[in-house]
C-alpha cells in the first residue's frame, strides 16, 4: 500500500456524512490521498490489532496532525526529528 504520510488524529469527529470516517483522538491515520480542492483528505485507519477492521474514508485534515517516525531498514535507524510525543517507531 502506498500512503503519503502518517497522522494522528488530534480531536474526536463524528461523520456527517456518507464516506467520512470517525475519529478517536490519538487514532493512527495512514494518508492516501491530499484533496488540492478542499480540506477533507481520504485515510486508512490503523487497526490496534491484527483482526480489526481498517476502514476508509474522508477526514478534515485540520483535525489530524503529521506525526514524525523513525524506522530501520537492515540496521539502519533513520532518526525522528519531532518531539518525543508526536514520534512512531518502524521496523521495516
Amino acid at each position: 500500500m502506498v500512503f503519503l504520510g502518517i497522522y494522528r488524529a488530534i480531536y474526536e469527529y463524528d461523520p456527517q456524512s456518507e464516506g467520512e470516517l470517525a475519529l478517536s483522538e490519538g487514532d493512527l491515520l495512514l494518508v492516501l490521498e491530499k484533496s488540492t480542492e478542499d480540506d477533507w483528505w481520504t485515510v486508512k485507519k490503523k487497526a490496534a490489532g491484527g483482526d480489526d477492521d481498517e476502514p476508509e474514508g474522508l477526514v478534515p485534515s485540520t483535525y489530524i496532525e503529521e506525526v514524525c517516525y523513525s524506522f530501520s531498514v537492515g540496521g539502519t535507524v533513520q532518526p525522528c526529528l519531532l518531539p518525543h510525543d508526536r514520534c512512531l517507531w518502524l521496523n521495516i
